[in-house]
């Protein structure tokens, strides 16, 4: 028989894996741009994109089961979808935004709000299926 996790951790929100990524991605997205290193060129999207994407689909996961493991806020429980997916976008917003007015060298680009925002509804998506699949 398996050993099963103490009441009190099956039901902690684990707040700080959201927010370790959460600060992670701001590192890597307000990173002057003479520090980042070389990115391949793809032909059918950009890898900038594509690594928008990836890193806020991961963001959202976490988030995503963060927030369903909720008991203080129940509304947060109850509207986790569209909470994190509304805060995934509005973050990739801001972090463009950022990329304008910190004159890094980097430059906010829509493709790269496209790109968080897909990688945020992907994740979301995923994880509600997961937990449908689980339960």
């Amino acid at each position: 028989m398996l050993p099963t996790a103490p009441p009190s951790f099956r039901r902690r929100p684990l707040v700080a894996l959201p927010l370790t990524w959460a600060a992670l991605v701001l590192v890597l997205t307000l990173t002057p741009a003479q520090d980042m290193p070389a990115v391949p060129p793809w032909e059918l999207i950009s890898f900038d994109t594509a690594a928008h994407a990836f890193v806020f689909f991961v963001l959202a996961g976490l988030s995503y089961f963060s927030a369903r493991r909720q008991q203080r806020w129940p509304g947060l429980r109850q509207h986790a979808f569209s909470l994190m997916l509304g805060g995934g976008i509005l973050f990739g917003t801001l972090i463009e935004g950022l990329q304008m007015t910190m004159h890094l060298g980097r430059h906010g680009e829509w493709s790269d709000v496209i790109g968080d925002a897909l990688g945020t509804l992907l994740g979301l998506l995923s994880m509600w299926a997961v937990r449908r699949w689980w339960e």
